[in-house]
């Protein structure tokens, strides 16, 4: 073989060998997909130009179409006059004042509650005996015996429908006598009257009654038993737990058929 023949084949061999190297196919293979795959600018800008396209939005931007802050507290004042307090309630009525609700059971003064409405009270000359509208202010009209012919008397008015009068009186149970408490009323209209009897032996539950016929069994806010019945009537069945019939009368008046001054006169014996 020739000299030149010899060195094209060496440089054959040599070409055929680089080409073959797999370390270079892969460099050259990586190379290639890292570009076309990765491309930051492209991705990129891609982004960017959607953004860009949806971000802004005039019709929602715009502050005096849709969004004026002005125009909404135009609106809120408007319906601020439709609610205006003052013309659909009118004159405010304070609650215990005239003609105004109760407050609760009160009333200013001068006043009183009737059907929870406070209103003029009745004021009535004569009613001298105030305040004797509980039973613990009941009127002492002293002390008797049970001698019917020693009585106890009081004149007074009841103020209108709502008011109450009471009075008391210590009975004596002595020889020869028989204590049966009765009361008498006399007035300008029809009233209600009440008997209550504590025995002084035994007290509001050692004291036993039985009521006459037309009146009705009672029982006071002292949680003494009593009857109440029409102008005049006599308890005369009566039982005290101890061996004495001394005993505490109240009278209580209340009740008239009409809502005036009702003048009355009251007589009690034991």
């Amino acid at each position: 073989m020739t000299r030149a023949s010899l060195l094209l084949t060496s440089l054959a061999l040599f070409a055929c060998s680089t080409g073959d190297d797999p370390g270079d196919s892969s460099s050259n293979s990586g190379v290639t997909t890292a570009t076309l795959g990765t491309d930051p600018s492209t991705t990129d800008d891609s982004t960017t130009t959607t953004g860009t396209s949806t971000g802004p939005t005039p019709t929602t931007s715009d502050g005096t179409t849709t969004g004026d802050p002005t125009a909404t507290s135009t609106t809120t004042t408007t319906g601020s006059t439709t609610d205006e307090p003052t013309g659909t309630t009118g004159p405010i009525c304070d609650p215990g004042q005239a003609n105004c609700v109760c407050d609760g059971d009160a009333c200013a003064d001068d006043l009183e509650c009737v059907d929870g409405i406070c209103v003029p009270a009745v004021a009535c000359d004569g009613d001298l005996g105030e305040p004797d509208d509980t039973e613990a202010n009941a009127q002492d009209l002293g002390e008797i015996t049970d001698d019917d012919d020693i009585t106890v008397m009081a004149d007074g008015v009841l103020s209108g429908a709502d008011d109450v009068d009471w009075y008391t009186y210590h009975g004596l149970d002595t020889f020869g006598h028989v204590a049966e408490p009765t009361v008498k009323v006399t007035s300008s209209a029809s009233v209600r009257v009440c008997q209550f009897i504590e025995c002084d032996q035994g007290g509001a539950v050692g004291t036993e009654i039985t009521c006459p016929e037309g009146t009705q069994t009672a029982l006071s806010g002292a949680l003494r038993p009593g009857c109440c019945g029409g102008a005049t009537f006599t308890v005369s069945d009566f039982n005290c737990s101890g061996s004495s019939d001394d005993i505490q009368v109240y009278v209580r008046l209340d009740k008239p058929t009409q809502d005036e001054c009702v003048e009355y006169g009251l007589v009690s014996h034991n």
